[in-house]
Parts: structure tokens; sequence; C-alpha cells
């Protein structure tokens, strides 16, 4: 990051500072004191079983020179602390600050599947022509996406920033800190829903990620998605009040008008989604970004594109499954906003790999493991055994699921969903592990399916039977909620027997 200076720092974030020179300058910031570097500020976050203020003298001993306090009243000593009301509030405060010096694009990516997929997918195609700053690991969050800004250098010709929300307001603030002027928005589905309730409130969060638009903003949706396709066909026109959730009215008072969204959003999203310029990618009809002709070969997904300008472009993507023609499409649309052809753009999708338990093909003694067991929800679940379904040169097709978590009074029934979609498919085998994922294998019961089920209530379980009856020719899809820890699993089905 460029630096700051203490007195810069104070002003950004309405702070006071206790002791400390204010003409310091401070190279980094920092919420870990174990990794912290040399010239740092310290952020201390206060958790619900964690007050980081016990680890400010830690910090100042691993080379910070500065931190935020809530708890101190007074201090003495060379070191800066910086009193403020609310440390993580405070650091979303000198992220905004931070962003605010410097005047490159940002394209925000949210969702409730697929978001790194889709943000990698962008970066990858822009980087064709720009420089692209994009997320890390999955710095997303109230606390990660503030210390991603500090990234930003004046090098820099553009930013994909991932976006993640689990509760009411946080996209918000998200939204104050990165000020995208471009959004994507991959689907609205179930993740989360134990504390949002519906998906039409999530679809009410998610869209706040719109609120720090301008004039020439876009928002980019996925067209096959059936909430984000409300807003595609009524920003078109397209349905009238009656034939949709979304009742709108032509709103005259604008130029260039659209037709107002009066779904259930803020009063400031509601504005901004008036003058938006929304795009729609996907399959079907109605999108902006239309994907045609679709087929695998060879461990490879091909596309016709349909846009109107590059219509007809024939696309390659070194990835399998449908979910992954829809991030490759917003990708396209994305680069094209910025003046990149398809013809230039797709050679970075091209290039594109999944990145570590997201999707990563592996083998080992003949035998395929699909990793994504970063993370699960039902709506990944169903798009992963499409590449399980998709994968050549295997002679068993396995599934290994085990439970998605966050979705409150609903999970029996979403687990049950994507047993009940599974049955429908040549799945050879289902493996669950925990209890919630065991409605996956009841499902496919109750259907009748030709599916063998193995429930197991831990990882461990799992692996020994799968060590145990994997042989040479099967192809395996491993997936679970982070918690679950299914990486576990993949690790031991690579070590040598």
């Amino acid at each position: 990051m460029d630096e700051l200076s203490i007195k810069e720092i104070v002003a950004a974030v309405d702070g006071e500072l206790l002791c400390g020179d204010e003409n310091v300058r401070i190279a980094s910031v920092s919420t870990n004191s174990n990794s912290i570097e040399p010239g740092a500020l310290f952020v201390p976050i206060v958790g619900e079983r964690v007050d980081a203020h016990d680890y400010i003298d830690s910090a100042f001993t691993h080379g910070a020179i500065a931190c935020f306090t809530s708890r101190h009243e007074s201090m003495r000593g060379s070191q800066a602390y910086i009193k403020v009301k609310d440390t993580k509030e405070a650091l979303q405060m000198l992220g905004a600050y931070y962003r605010t010096r410097f005047t490159l694009p940002v394209v925000g990516i949210t969702g409730s599947v697929g978001k790194t997929t889709t943000k990698e997918m962008i970066a990858a195609a822009l980087a064709t022509k720009y420089n692209v700053l994009k997320t890390d690991g999955n710095m997303n969050s109230q606390i990660g996406l503030p210390l991603m800004m500090f990234h930003i250098h004046s090098e820099h010709d553009i930013a994909v920033i991932e976006m993640g929300m689990s509760e009411v307001g946080e996209m918000a603030k998200l939204t104050l800190v990165a000020k995208p002027e471009v959004a994507v928005m991959t689907n609205i589905g179930v993740s989360h829903i134990g504390q949002l309730k519906t998906r039409e409130n999530i679809r009410k969060e998610k869209l706040n990620i719109i609120n720090s638009f301008g004039k020439d903003s876009v928002l980019f949706v996925n067209g096959d998605d059936n909430l984000l396709n409300e807003i595609n066909e009524t920003a078109k026109g397209y349905i009238s009040n009656k034939e949709s959730n979304l009742s709108s009215e032509i709103n005259k008072d604008k130029e260039n008008s659209h037709f107002s969204a009066n779904i259930d959003i803020s009063e400031t999203s509601r504005d901004k989604l008036i003058e938006a310029n929304v795009v729609a990618f996907g399959t079907t009809p109605l999108c902006d970004y239309r994907a045609e002709n679709i087929r695998t070969i060879e461990g490879k997904t091909y596309f016709t594109l349909r846009n109107g300008k590059d219509d007809g472009e024939e696309i390659i993507l070194s990835v399998l499954g449908i979910h992954n023609v829809n991030n490759a499409l917003a990708a396209l649309a994305v680069a094209s906003h910025y003046g990149i052809p398809a013809f230039v753009s797709k050679l970075g999708l091209y290039d594109y790999r999944p990145i570590a338990m997201r999707g990563q093909i592996k083998e080992i003694n003949d035998i395929k493991i699909i990793d994504d067991s970063y993370n699960a929800s039902p709506d990944s679940m169903k798009g992963g055994i499409q590449i399980l379904l998709e994968m050549d040169g295997v002679t068993r097709r396995i599934a290994v699921l085990a439970d998605v978590l966050e979705l409150g009074e609903i999970s029996y029934l979403c687990h049950y969903e994507v047993g009940a979609y599974i049955a429908e498919y040549k799945v050879d085998e289902v493996v669950t592990i925990g209890t919630e994922a065991a409605a996956i294998a009841k499902a496919i019961q109750d259907k009748g399916a030709q599916i063998i089920t193995n429930s197991f209530t831990n990882n461990q379980e799992a692996i020994t039977y799968l060590k145990n009856n994997l042989k040479a020719g099967d192809g395996v899809f491993i997936k679970g909620s982070r918690y679950m820890r299914t990486d576990e699993i993949v690790k031991a089905l690579l070590e040598e027997k």
C-alpha cells in the first residue's frame, strides 16, 4: 500500500490520537499480531471469543508502530494509539478512505454460488489488456475486504473485488468501502438462508452492491436465475406488473428511463437500479450475452457466444460444467464493457484453471478426483454433479457429499432436493458425511434410483470406506461446507497406498 500518516488515519476514522507522533507514516495494515510487517498499523478486532486488544503488545513486538483501540482512554509512549469507537468499523472507514485515493474502476462480484470462480474468470479476461488487481483468497468480508483495499497501487488499471455477505446490512457496508462502478450478481441461492429466511431477502441484501453506482454504471445479472431474471426483464420492460413479483412502472422523470423495480430493496438501491444499465448473461433468450451449442469434448467445454457484437465467436474453456459457462459469459460481458472484444478476452478464459479446492481435478492410481472441498451450497452441489457426469475416461461416478450448513429450518428439505436431483442422473454411488447430508441418501432411496448409497458420521469413516472400495477408472466428486473439512478426504485419497 501507499504510506499513510497517522494524522491522515486519525482524520479518516474520526479517531483521537492518544499518544505517538502524528507525522509517523504506516506502510501496511493488519489484524494479525503474529504475521505483521514492520511499520504496520495493527487493528485489534473484538470477536465473540477473543478480544485482539490483548495482543497489542505482541503486535508492537513484531514491528507494528501504531494501533487502533476502543478499550484505552489514555496512553503514553512512542507508539501511536488511535482511539476509535469500534475497531472493525474504523478498519472499514480507513479502507474506504484509501479506496478514494485511486480513480481505478472496481468490479464488484457477489452471489450465493460461484463468486470466486467468476472473479477469477473476469480477472483473466481483463488481464488480456489491463493490469488487474483481484481479491486474494477469501478477503471478501467486513474485515477482509477493507484489508484488500490496501493492496491497490497506482500501477493497477482495474480491480475485481469479491464481496460476500451472510447477514442483514453487510453488503451495504462493503459497498461503502469498495465503491464498485460495475457489479456482477452470479445467482440467488439458499446460502445463509438460515439467517435471511428467504431468497427474496437474500436478493434484497445482495442488491446493495449497486449503492455506489454512478450514471454510467452497469449491473450484470445471471439471466438463468429466476430472481435475477426478474430484474433483467423488468429493466427491459418485457413484463407487466401482474406477471412479475417485481411490480413496475415507467419512470418518466428519468432520462433514458428504465422500468422502476418496486421490489423490497433499500431506497438507495431502488434509485440506483432505476438509473443502472442492466445486462444479462446466460442461456435463455432474453440474455444479452448468451451461450449456444454448448458441448463437452475431451475435458473441455465449447460454446458459441451470441451478443450482437462478437456474434458467433467460439469460446473454449478448460473447465467443465454449465455453471462455468455462465461464469465465462459474465467475464466476456465485463471485458466487452471495458473495451476488450471476445476474440481477445477468450484467450484469458482458455488459460483459466480452478484454484485450490474449487473444482481442481487430481489423479492418483487412475482414479480422478474433483476437489471442490472449499465450501458448499445445494446449488453448487448440483453443479458439481454435472461436472462429474461430464468427466471423460471414467467407468464409475461417485459423489462424496458432506453437510451444507447455515440452511436453518429448511436444511432437511434442501439436502433432500439435492438427493432427488442426483436420482435423475447416472451417478453410480453417493457417499454422505454428517447428519444433514443423510437426507441426500434418503431422497435417492425414496426415488428408487439405481444408485448405491452409503452414509457416515465423520470423515475418517468415509476415508476408510473409500480407500477400501475405490478402484482404477473411478471418478470422485468431493464437496461439503468448509466446517466439514472435506479437504481431509481429498488429502487422504491422494496419499500413495
